[in-house]
């Protein structure tokens, strides 16, 4: 670890002391490191602030876009300048509807990963590996984090989730564990534009801690350790001090910055992953059958034992071409490399990549991410959104200052005695009677009432509103709307399916990031797992010796793993049960068969009654059987003594 900071510490937690943040680490080895993790992390600045206006308008806020005052300069909301007009910022929030209505479309087809062996002899452990796979999706809920990312799928178009192996103080356990990455704390590769990502050289994200988790997470076992980590941050006060109070809003967040944390109470850690490069050799050990590399540093050590070989086959006569000997081959390696620094570019810890799969713990998703870009689903039907608000503030508008009822009344015919409010009251009353008398050529009381909406402001709503539909591809149908009269339930039933259609590849693209984070996490704990360990799956679709895991042999299986239809929907019981009744009824299977295999609610319990009741049956058979055989051997008995009283 260096120490690069001198002991006139600045105060990191200022916006102003950016510039002499940089100053005081112009000079280390992490300067521009810092530097370009800060430069990916600016270059998705444009990314997050369209982030925050699709979240806006999902969630109601459709008036916070930023206008000009004409009358000012002043730029102020839109929903302010609609205030000061004397108007009210009406709202129809379809958007979310559509979310909704995208979201339970997944949420209806649940899926769940499968493990299968790449060899054939092997099936067994990859029923095993799916086992874990259960147990991990249900230890991490992974069913329901997928239904709140997909969601922010949907609004953003990007969602990162972070796998590791490590102590999860919340569950007070060790296992492998998937988190998912705020989008606002994510940075990456701004030179990134392969839709696989393969061509990704930086990705990290920056994080607020308090002292303890900060000193908890790097200082381990060392106490000099953790007075240095609290002498970097010594700015930050004890955990119980905060000084924002306001909760459940997304302000602090969406204000962040790189360098400074929300609250100065906190430590700001930036962790970083970068793909570096450095020469080593590749090396195989023919006696032990082994490939490997080595830095250049440990060459010698390789010489050393090459010659310790030599020396011991030429004394046992052995030739000098058939000693097995380490063979080397120099390249430039390509590694990722892990560190986690302070704002002052302290170096809290680094290591390179520990895991087997030699990468980084993220797995991310970019929609559509065509030459570099992100499009998300809300974005695309935002314009029609604004224009349904603005129709609809101008309809209530119209109505307002059109005329409603207004009375005309001749001044000449007020009646003796009576006031214009005496006769604005007499006509709103209920059975109320004016008296006036009627001057010839002069017209009567009358009340005027106009239609002055009709301007095709509900034309082009309806407009608005089938566009919104057919941009979207979220139809009537799979938003479960009322079908009109006389519609057939097969033409309804093809509508749903057409309008799913459109979500195809939106869907297919999030399946393909379930499949990469979950295949990350198989590998974590195929390398982690060390002890042997029993998961009692619900259920009946696993074998009970599966369920015994045994981590020495999958660690070392190469698995296929993919996304599959869960065998607990309800489509998939009922279509397994019909499918066991035929076989049932046919007479090609026991009840017991039945019940096993197939997914009744009562299945457990009536299997118990029918194990009862066979065995009650067979232990009636067996007193039966020995009482047959007491008799039997009673019988000879009596014969005999019947012989002997005969013979005397």
């Amino acid at each position: 670890m260096k120490k690069i900071i001198p002991k006139s510490r600045l105060n990191p937690y200022k916006i102003d002391d950016r510039s002499e943040i940089f100053n005081s680490i112009r000079n280390s080895e992490t300067a521009l490191i810092v530097l370009e993790a800060q430069r990916a992390w600016d270059g998705l600045d444009r990314f997050r602030k369209d982030m925050v206006r699709n979240r806006n308008y999902t969630y109601g806020n459709q008036w916070g876009d930023k206008i000009k005052d004409p009358s000012t300069g002043m730029t102020i909301t839109e929903e302010e300048y609609i205030k000061s007009q004397g108007k009210v910022p009406l709202k129809n929030n379809m958007i979310r509807q559509l979310v909704k209505s995208v979201v339970g479309q997944f949420a209806s087809n649940q899926t769940e990963p499968v493990c299968v062996a790449s060899d054939r002899d092997e099936q067994k452990l990859g029923e095993m590996m799916s086992i874990i796979m259960k147990y991990l999706y249900s230890l991490n809920r992974l069913w329901d984090m997928d239904r709140r990312t997909f969601e922010k799928y949907i609004i953003s178009g990007l969602v990162c989730h972070k796998v590791k192996y490590g102590w999860n103080s919340a569950l007070n356990k060790e296992d492998s564990f998937v988190f998912d990455v705020d989008n606002r704390r994510l940075f990456f590769d701004n030179m990134m534009t392969d839709y696989r990502y393969w061509d990704c050289n930086l990705i990290g994200e920056i994080h607020d801690m308090s002292v303890s988790d900060l000193i908890s997470k790097f200082a381990g076992n060392d106490r000099n350790r953790a007075i240095e980590l609290r002498e970097i941050y010594r700015t930050a006060l004890p955990d119980y001090i905060r000084l924002s109070y306001e909760t459940l809003t997304s302000k602090q967040i969406d204000d962040i910055s790189f360098l400074c944390p929300s609250d100065p109470n906190l430590c700001r850690v930036i962790e970083i992953w970068r793909k570096e490069s450095k020469e080593r050799y590749k090396c195989h050990d023919p006696l032990k059958g082994e490939y490997y590399k080595i830095d250049i540093e440990d060459l010698p050590n390789i010489k050393a034992i090459n010659q310790s070989r030599i020396e011991q086959g030429t004394s046992q006569g052995i030739p000098l071409n058939d000693i097995p000997l380490i063979t080397t081959e120099w390249f430039i390696d390509r590694y990722w490399y892990a560190r986690w620094l302070s704002p002052f570019g302290d170096v809290l810890m680094e290591m390179e990549t520990p895991y087997w799969h030699k990468s980084h713990p993220y797995v991310i998703s970019i929609y559509p991410f065509i030459d570099g870009e992100v499009h998300s689903f809300v974005g695309d039907v935002i314009d029609q959104q604004r224009y349904i608000n603005r129709l609809i503030t101008m309809i209530d508008f119209i109505m307002g200052a059109s005329a409603k009822g207004i009375l005309l009344f001749p001044e000449d015919q007020i009646p003796d005695g009576m006031t214009i409010e005496n006769i604005a009251d007499e006509w709103s009353r209920y059975n109320g009677v004016i008296m006036f008398k009627p001057k010839p050529g002069v017209p009567v009381p009358q009340q005027i009432s106009t239609n002055a909406t009709n301007v095709g402001a509900y034309e082009l709503l309806n407009l608005q509103m089938r566009l919104l539909e057919e941009i979207s591809g979220v139809h009537g149908a799979m938003q479960g709307k009322k079908a009109s009269s006389g519609t057939a339930a097969s033409l309804y039933a093809q509508e749903a399916q057409n309008s799913a259609l459109n979500l195809v590849d939106l869907l297919a693209s999030y399946n393909t990031f379930r499949e990469d984070r979950d295949t990350k996490l198989m590998q974590v704990t195929q390398q982690y797992y060390k002890d042997k360990r029993y998961i009692n799956i619900a259920g009946n679709d696993y074998s009970e010796e599966a369920k015994h895991i045994d981590p020495d042999k999958v660690r070392n299986v190469q698995f296929d793993l993919t996304i599959t239809e869960s065998q607990t929907t309800p489509a998939f019981r009922q279509q397994t049960n019909e499918f066991l009744m035929q076989l049932f009824g046919a007479g090609q299977i026991s009840i017991e068969d039945l019940l096993e295999n197939g997914a009744f609610p009562f299945a457990d319990r009536l299997l118990q009654s029918i194990e009862k009741k066979k065995q009650e049956m067979a232990e009636m058979q067996q007193q039966i059987q020995s009482a047959q055989g007491i008799n039997a051997q009673v019988q000879p008995d009596e014969q005999l003594l019947q012989q002997m009283m005969q013979q005397k």
